[in-house]
């Protein structure tokens, strides 16, 4: 594409939106060979690390855009905050949609023997009075046990019908039990088609020291590599100006420094740097040639938050509204969820989402028969979130709780993680005992599960709001949550700390 394709407005923009893969040779050539030996049933697993627009998304792009080439199967997931106490989100973010694409004669065959522990972990895909109760699973450590290796074992049947590339994203927002299935598989997968591709921001990784005992092992197993992304170098900067705007290099170098100081060779800094130094005319194209390269400095913030910021400011207000809704939801949002949320009419709603998503701001995706949207950049919604501010951030939590609450009306304790996560955050004294409500109900949904730590998690936190004093939550809830957390507590193998709960 030539620097006069793409129009906007007034004024031709060049191909911003898709920067070339520049400086990226030896990953490229890395996943490649990855793809090849995978294809060949030699199966590995693959992990990039990076800080945030380092390039890792793009790069697992490239690689899912050429496993789609050789006609494999590419199944995409990514954990959200949203989501840490939900167990297994990662995987059943990644497959429900392949899942659901499959007829039910197939569908029987890849999961033949294990068909009750699968519907545990994909509960969309069984009707409720189909599913196993909890007094028949048996031991917990043999169920656990079950569901591990015929999950597995579902997975090697689907790629041995056809290559498959799983992709998990954010991984320092992975579920403990997500973790542990991925742990699993990995060791599964050394003779079997199956490729799986990870990434996480290295700077998020020790947030989640389950994530860093995970990595450690597979690596120290040899069944693991890691690839830290490093950001593209001043060469690489002057090679990415050239080919994007078509120019002579000669005629860019000393911007190109300037570039390259200012965002120390981050391709996503670089990117939002460049567009808006062209929305706003200092880079601007005349008969078929780009000027004003002649910058001594750059105007825009350091920070990407700043520089994001800046780009979303352009937005009309029924966009920023939908996007800052958007970021207070945490994760992939359907059309119906944001119009409950927002209360925009319908075409509003509707010119809102299409300038999200000319903007690259939001993305649409569908899921079964739903029409959903996710943020193009986890760094996008964390900027928008940040720019809030604390104060108007617990308000629109509050308005999202609530309103949510309303949408899934007789069915809202089939999203309790979700609504826990909302009510959690609004920090409002009449909204407390809902906040209870529904992180309890999340701590015991996960027990269920046997996803021990998420438990633990939301039923302290439960805990925590009771006893602290708030007269609106009901104390006549702690006798309850202390038992179901000294149990998540004992499952741990913290029996001291259960002690201390149980002697209450």
């Amino acid at each position: 594409m030539g620097p006069t394709d793409n129009v906007r407005g007034a004024a031709s923009t060049p191909a911003l939106f898709n920067l070339p893969m520049i400086g990226r040779s030896t990953e490229l050539a890395m996943l490649t060979k990855a793809l090849a030996n995978a294809g060949a049933a030699k199966g590995s697993t693959i992990i990039l690390a990076g800080e945030g627009g380092i390039g890792k998304t793009r790069l697992a792009k490239a690689a899912a855009d050429q496993a789609e080439r050789r006609k494999w199967l590419v199944a995409l997931g990514r954990a959200y905050p949203v989501e840490t106490g939900v167990p297994y989100a990662l995987f059943s973010d990644a497959l429900l949609p392949i899942l659901r694409k499959l007829d039910s004669s197939a569908l029987q065959v890849l999961t033949r023997g294990g068909s009750a522990e699968l519907a545990y972990l994909f509960p969309a895909l069984v009707p409720a009075q189909e599913r196993i109760s909890p007094a028949g699973r048996g031991d917990p450590a043999e169920f656990k046990a079950r569901l591990l290796w015929n999950f597995t074992q579902f997975l090697l049947r689907l790629s041995a019908r056809q290559p498959l590339l799983l992709v998990l994203e954010n991984l320092p927002w992975a579920d403990a039990a997500s973790l542990e299935l991925l742990h699993f598989v990995a060791r599964q997968i050394s003779q079997e088609k199956l490729l799986l591709l990870c990434t996480y921001n290295e700077a998020e990784r020790d947030l989640n020291p389950i994530l860093r005992t995970t990595e450690q092992s597979l690596v120290a197993l040899g069944v693991a590599q890691v690839y830290p992304l490093r950001p593209l170098s001043r060469e690489a900067t002057d090679d990415l100006i050239h080919e994007v705007f078509r120019t002579e290099k000669g005629m860019t170098r000393e911007f190109s420094a300037l570039l390259f100081g200012w965002t120390r060779g981050n391709p996503f800094f670089m990117e939002e740097t460049l567009k808006s130094l062209v929305e706003s005319g200092q880079l601007h194209e005349s008969n078929g040639t780009w000027l004003g390269w002649e910058l001594d400095t750059l105007q825009l913030p350091r920070s990407i938050r700043e520089a994001v910021v800046a780009r979303i400011d352009r937005l009309s207000a029924n966009a920023r509204t939908v996007a800052n809704i958007a970021a207070v939801i945490g994760t992939r949002a359907t059309y119906e969820q944001l119009g409950a949320v927002t209360g925009l009419p319908a075409d509003d709603l509707l010119s809102a989402l299409d300038e999200l998503g000319r903007q690259r701001i939001l993305a649409e995706t569908a899921e079964g028969q739903a029409i959903a949207y996710d943020f193009t950049h986890p760094i996008l919604r964390d900027a928008l979130y940040t720019e809030l501010g604390r104060a108007r951030a617990r308000l629109l939590h509050a308005t999202v709780a609530e309103a949510l609450e309303g949408f899934y009306g007789a069915e809202s304790g089939d999203h309790a993680d979700e609504l826990a996560f909302q009510f959690s955050r609004a920090d409002a004294r009449n909204l407390a005992p809902k906040a209870v409500k529904y992180l309890a109900e999340a701590g015991r949904v996960a027990l269920g599960k046997y996803a021990n730590r998420e438990a633990a998690n939301y039923l302290a936190s439960a805990l925590g709001l009771v006893e602290n004093g708030d007269e609106a939550a009901d104390p006549r809830l702690a006798s309850g949550l202390v038992e179901d957390l000294a149990r998540a507590r004992q499952r741990l193998g913290e029996y001291e700390a259960a002690r201390g709960l149980l002697a209450r």
